[in-house]
Protein backbone atom coordinates (compact mmCIF):
# COMPACT_ATOMS: atom_id res chain seq x y z
CA UNK A 1 0.00 0.00 0.00
CA UNK A 2 1.16 3.26 -0.77
CA UNK A 3 0.44 6.26 1.99
CA UNK A 4 1.37 10.22 1.76
CA UNK A 5 2.84 11.39 4.41
CA UNK A 6 4.96 14.72 5.69
CA UNK A 7 8.74 14.92 6.22
CA UNK A 8 9.47 15.45 9.86
CA UNK A 9 13.00 13.77 10.15
CA UNK A 10 16.06 12.83 8.14
CA UNK A 11 19.33 11.39 8.73
CA UNK A 12 21.75 12.24 6.02
CA UNK A 13 24.06 9.34 7.42
CA UNK A 14 21.70 6.67 7.57
CA UNK A 15 19.00 7.45 5.06
CA UNK A 16 16.44 7.34 7.23
CA UNK A 17 13.50 9.32 8.17
CA UNK A 18 10.52 9.89 10.36
CA UNK A 19 7.27 11.13 8.96
CA UNK A 20 3.77 11.68 9.88
CA UNK A 21 0.92 10.61 7.62
CA UNK A 22 -1.11 12.54 6.04
CA UNK A 23 -4.71 13.47 7.81
CA UNK A 24 -3.70 11.93 11.00
CA UNK A 25 -2.33 13.59 13.79
CA UNK A 26 -1.19 10.23 15.69
CA UNK A 27 0.50 8.11 13.41
CA UNK A 28 3.86 8.63 12.94
CA UNK A 29 6.74 6.57 11.71
CA UNK A 30 10.04 6.53 12.71
CA UNK A 31 13.39 5.78 11.14
CA UNK A 32 12.06 4.35 7.97
CA UNK A 33 14.21 3.80 5.18
CA UNK A 34 14.24 5.74 2.09
CA UNK A 35 14.95 4.78 -1.55
CA UNK A 36 18.64 5.10 -2.82
CA UNK A 37 17.20 6.45 -6.05
CA UNK A 38 16.16 9.79 -3.60
CA UNK A 39 19.24 12.04 -3.03
CA UNK A 40 19.62 13.46 0.61
CA UNK A 41 19.16 17.17 -1.26
CA UNK A 42 15.57 16.35 -1.85
CA UNK A 43 14.95 15.02 1.75
CA UNK A 44 13.81 18.65 2.60
CA UNK A 45 11.71 17.95 6.25
CA UNK A 46 8.18 19.71 5.60
CA UNK A 47 7.98 18.25 2.00
CA UNK A 48 5.80 15.17 0.60
CA UNK A 49 6.76 11.77 0.90
CA UNK A 50 4.91 8.63 -0.74
CA UNK A 51 5.51 5.85 1.57
CA UNK A 52 5.24 2.57 0.48
CA UNK A 53 4.14 -0.24 2.89
CA UNK A 54 4.22 -3.95 1.97
CA UNK A 55 1.38 -6.04 3.50
CA UNK A 56 0.48 -3.17 5.86
CA UNK A 57 3.66 -3.55 7.89
CA UNK A 58 5.15 -0.11 9.21
CA UNK A 59 8.31 -2.41 9.80
CA UNK A 60 8.73 -2.25 6.47
CA UNK A 61 7.90 0.87 5.07
CA UNK A 62 9.74 2.86 2.68
CA UNK A 63 9.81 6.44 1.69
CA UNK A 64 9.55 6.11 -2.30
CA UNK A 65 9.47 9.79 -3.46
CA UNK A 66 9.85 13.31 -1.76
CA UNK A 67 8.65 17.01 -3.25
CA UNK A 68 7.82 20.19 -2.10
CA UNK A 69 4.74 20.92 -0.31
CA UNK A 70 2.41 23.16 -2.98
CA UNK A 71 4.19 21.13 -6.03
CA UNK A 72 2.35 18.59 -7.90
CA UNK A 73 4.50 15.90 -6.61
CA UNK A 74 6.04 15.23 -10.58
CA UNK A 75 6.24 11.52 -10.98
CA UNK A 76 4.18 10.87 -8.13
CA UNK A 77 1.07 11.96 -10.05
CA UNK A 78 1.20 8.59 -12.00
CA UNK A 79 2.69 5.61 -10.61
CA UNK A 80 4.22 4.66 -13.84
CA UNK A 81 5.93 7.49 -13.51
CA UNK A 82 7.97 6.59 -10.13
CA UNK A 83 11.83 5.83 -10.19
CA UNK A 84 14.15 3.17 -8.49
CA UNK A 85 11.41 0.53 -8.45
CA UNK A 86 13.29 -1.89 -9.86
CA UNK A 87 16.38 -1.53 -7.04
CA UNK A 88 17.52 -3.79 -5.05
CA UNK A 89 18.24 -1.79 -2.05
CA UNK A 90 15.66 -3.67 0.71
CA UNK A 91 17.13 -7.07 1.76
CA UNK A 92 13.93 -8.07 3.31
CA UNK A 93 11.84 -8.12 0.09
CA UNK A 94 12.04 -11.52 -1.78
CA UNK A 95 13.25 -11.51 -5.51
CA UNK A 96 14.42 -14.86 -7.40
CA UNK A 97 18.35 -14.67 -6.03
CA UNK A 98 16.62 -14.68 -2.04
CA UNK A 99 14.22 -17.10 -2.66
CA UNK A 100 16.36 -19.58 -3.28
CA UNK A 101 18.55 -19.48 -0.50
CA UNK A 102 18.64 -22.26 2.04
CA UNK A 103 18.24 -19.31 5.08
CA UNK A 104 14.76 -18.86 3.54
CA UNK A 105 12.82 -21.86 4.10
CA UNK A 106 13.03 -23.25 7.62
CA UNK A 107 13.85 -26.80 7.01
CA UNK A 108 17.23 -25.98 5.30
CA UNK A 109 15.90 -27.23 1.81
CA UNK A 110 15.89 -24.95 -1.06
CA UNK A 111 12.65 -25.49 -3.10
CA UNK A 112 13.17 -23.82 -6.52
CA UNK A 113 10.21 -21.85 -7.51
CA UNK A 114 11.48 -22.08 -11.42
CA UNK A 115 12.87 -25.77 -11.82
CA UNK A 116 11.38 -28.68 -12.93
CA UNK A 117 9.55 -31.30 -10.56
CA UNK A 118 12.38 -34.06 -11.12
CA UNK A 119 14.59 -31.43 -9.41
CA UNK A 120 13.14 -32.05 -6.09
CA UNK A 121 15.33 -34.02 -3.91
CA UNK A 122 12.80 -37.03 -3.61
CA UNK A 123 10.94 -36.99 -7.11
CA UNK A 124 12.44 -38.86 -9.66
CA UNK A 125 10.22 -38.15 -12.84
CA UNK A 126 12.85 -37.58 -15.69
CA UNK A 127 10.46 -38.28 -18.75
CA UNK A 128 6.27 -39.21 -17.52
CA UNK A 129 3.80 -39.82 -19.94
CA UNK A 130 -0.02 -39.36 -20.33
CA UNK A 131 -1.86 -40.86 -17.51
CA UNK A 132 1.37 -42.11 -15.80
CA UNK A 133 0.82 -43.18 -11.87
CA UNK A 134 2.64 -41.66 -9.30
CA UNK A 135 4.02 -44.11 -6.90
CA UNK A 136 6.20 -43.65 -3.85
CA UNK A 137 9.64 -46.27 -4.28
CA UNK A 138 10.37 -46.80 -0.66
CA UNK A 139 13.49 -48.34 -1.18
CA UNK A 140 14.72 -45.78 -3.10
CA UNK A 141 12.80 -43.06 -0.62
CA UNK A 142 11.28 -41.19 -4.36
CA UNK A 143 8.48 -40.64 -5.34
CA UNK A 144 8.39 -42.40 -9.50
CA UNK A 145 6.23 -42.72 -11.94
CA UNK A 146 5.31 -45.53 -14.47
CA UNK A 147 2.48 -46.59 -17.07
CA UNK A 148 -0.57 -47.88 -15.39
CA UNK A 149 -1.24 -51.25 -15.61
CA UNK A 150 -1.82 -52.84 -19.15
CA UNK A 151 -5.48 -53.30 -19.80
CA UNK A 152 -6.42 -49.89 -17.71
CA UNK A 153 -7.83 -49.59 -14.04
CA UNK A 154 -10.45 -52.41 -13.02
CA UNK A 155 -13.54 -52.13 -10.58
CA UNK A 156 -15.70 -54.21 -9.16
CA UNK A 157 -19.49 -54.05 -9.55
CA UNK A 158 -21.16 -55.72 -6.94
CA UNK A 159 -24.95 -56.85 -5.90
CA UNK A 160 -26.26 -59.00 -3.39
CA UNK A 161 -29.62 -60.65 -3.47
CA UNK A 162 -30.64 -61.84 0.47
CA UNK A 163 -33.59 -64.49 0.62
CA UNK A 164 -33.86 -63.60 4.27
CA UNK A 165 -32.94 -67.27 5.25
CA UNK A 166 -35.25 -68.50 2.60
CA UNK A 167 -34.86 -69.59 -1.02
CA UNK A 168 -34.15 -66.79 -3.12
CA UNK A 169 -37.18 -65.97 -4.71
CA UNK A 170 -37.84 -64.92 -8.90
CA UNK A 171 -38.27 -61.57 -10.15
CA UNK A 172 -36.17 -58.16 -9.76
CA UNK A 173 -34.05 -57.84 -6.94
CA UNK A 174 -32.74 -54.32 -7.27
CA UNK A 175 -30.62 -51.98 -9.49
CA UNK A 176 -27.07 -49.98 -9.66
CA UNK A 177 -26.36 -47.39 -11.09
CA UNK A 178 -22.78 -47.43 -12.48
CA UNK A 179 -21.27 -43.73 -12.40
CA UNK A 180 -18.45 -44.27 -14.65
CA UNK A 181 -17.97 -45.83 -18.33
CA UNK A 182 -16.44 -49.45 -18.28
CA UNK A 183 -16.13 -52.63 -20.25
CA UNK A 184 -17.73 -56.28 -18.17
CA UNK A 185 -14.85 -58.87 -17.82
CA UNK A 186 -15.88 -61.44 -15.98
CA UNK A 187 -18.62 -62.08 -14.02
CA UNK A 188 -18.13 -64.25 -10.26
CA UNK A 189 -21.29 -66.01 -8.20
CA UNK A 190 -20.47 -66.78 -4.65
CA UNK A 191 -23.64 -68.35 -2.59
CA UNK A 192 -23.98 -69.00 1.06
CA UNK A 193 -24.41 -72.70 0.54
CA UNK A 194 -24.61 -75.25 -2.75
CA UNK A 195 -27.52 -74.90 -4.98
CA UNK A 196 -28.58 -73.53 -8.40
CA UNK A 197 -29.86 -69.81 -9.00
CA UNK A 198 -29.80 -68.18 -12.59
CA UNK A 199 -29.67 -64.04 -12.60
CA UNK A 200 -30.33 -62.09 -15.62
CA UNK A 201 -29.40 -58.20 -15.60
CA UNK A 202 -30.48 -55.64 -17.50
CA UNK A 203 -29.20 -52.63 -18.82
CA UNK A 204 -30.75 -49.14 -19.85
CA UNK A 205 -30.31 -45.43 -19.46
CA UNK A 206 -31.41 -43.49 -16.39
CA UNK A 207 -33.93 -41.24 -18.98
CA UNK A 208 -35.64 -45.17 -19.37
CA UNK A 209 -35.64 -45.81 -16.03
CA UNK A 210 -36.82 -48.93 -15.54
CA UNK A 211 -34.57 -51.51 -17.68
CA UNK A 212 -36.77 -54.50 -18.39
CA UNK A 213 -36.06 -57.64 -20.08
CA UNK A 214 -35.80 -56.84 -23.63
CA UNK A 215 -32.79 -55.03 -22.06
CA UNK A 216 -30.67 -57.85 -20.87
CA UNK A 217 -27.43 -57.84 -21.40
CA UNK A 218 -26.19 -61.36 -21.03
CA UNK A 219 -27.71 -62.86 -24.16
CA UNK A 220 -28.29 -66.89 -24.07
CA UNK A 221 -25.28 -67.26 -21.09
CA UNK A 222 -26.99 -65.43 -17.85
CA UNK A 223 -25.12 -65.85 -14.68
CA UNK A 224 -25.46 -69.06 -13.16
CA UNK A 225 -24.71 -71.49 -10.25
CA UNK A 226 -25.66 -75.12 -10.92
CA UNK A 227 -25.98 -77.48 -7.93
CA UNK A 228 -22.30 -75.22 -7.09
CA UNK A 229 -21.46 -72.77 -4.43
CA UNK A 230 -20.06 -70.74 -6.63
CA UNK A 231 -19.58 -70.27 -10.43
CA UNK A 232 -17.01 -67.93 -12.78
CA UNK A 233 -17.24 -66.54 -16.31
CA UNK A 234 -14.88 -64.39 -18.40
CA UNK A 235 -15.95 -65.92 -21.61
CA UNK A 236 -19.34 -64.04 -21.54
CA UNK A 237 -20.52 -65.45 -24.50
CA UNK A 238 -23.01 -62.86 -26.70
CA UNK A 239 -23.04 -60.35 -23.79
CA UNK A 240 -23.16 -56.84 -24.50
CA UNK A 241 -20.17 -55.78 -22.48
CA UNK A 242 -20.22 -51.81 -22.41
CA UNK A 243 -21.51 -49.59 -19.76
CA UNK A 244 -21.87 -45.61 -20.36
CA UNK A 245 -21.74 -43.39 -17.16
CA UNK A 246 -25.41 -43.25 -15.37
CA UNK A 247 -26.28 -46.46 -16.89
CA UNK A 248 -28.59 -49.00 -14.32
CA UNK A 249 -28.37 -52.43 -14.00
CA UNK A 250 -30.95 -54.60 -12.88
CA UNK A 251 -30.82 -57.67 -11.68
CA UNK A 252 -33.42 -60.59 -12.22
CA UNK A 253 -33.48 -63.76 -10.62
CA UNK A 254 -34.88 -66.05 -13.51
CA UNK A 255 -34.83 -69.64 -11.09
CA UNK A 256 -33.17 -70.64 -7.80
CA UNK A 257 -33.02 -73.98 -5.75
CA UNK A 258 -31.73 -73.98 -2.05
CA UNK A 259 -29.76 -70.42 -2.31
CA UNK A 260 -30.35 -68.17 0.06
CA UNK A 261 -27.95 -65.70 -0.35
CA UNK A 262 -25.84 -64.65 -3.74
CA UNK A 263 -23.05 -61.96 -4.79
CA UNK A 264 -22.82 -61.08 -7.70
CA UNK A 265 -19.48 -59.58 -8.70
CA UNK A 266 -18.79 -58.02 -12.32
CA UNK A 267 -15.46 -56.98 -12.76
CA UNK A 268 -14.62 -54.33 -14.99
CA UNK A 269 -12.03 -52.20 -16.72
CA UNK A 270 -12.85 -48.72 -16.26
CA UNK A 271 -12.84 -46.21 -20.02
Amino acid sequence: MLELAILKTYDSETHTAGVQLVGSLTTYLDDISVSVSIPSSAMVVGNYVLVAIPGGNPRDACIVASWPQGSSGGGVEDHGELTGLGDDDHSQYLNIARHDLVARHPLGTVVPHESALNNLGDVNVPSPSDNDVLYWDNAASQWKCKAPVAGGWNASLTFVIDGGGSAITTGQKGHLEIPFACTIQQVTMLADQSGSIVVDIWKDTYANFPPTDADSITASAPPTISSAQKSQDSTLTGWTKSISSGDILAFNVDSCTTITRVTISLKVERS
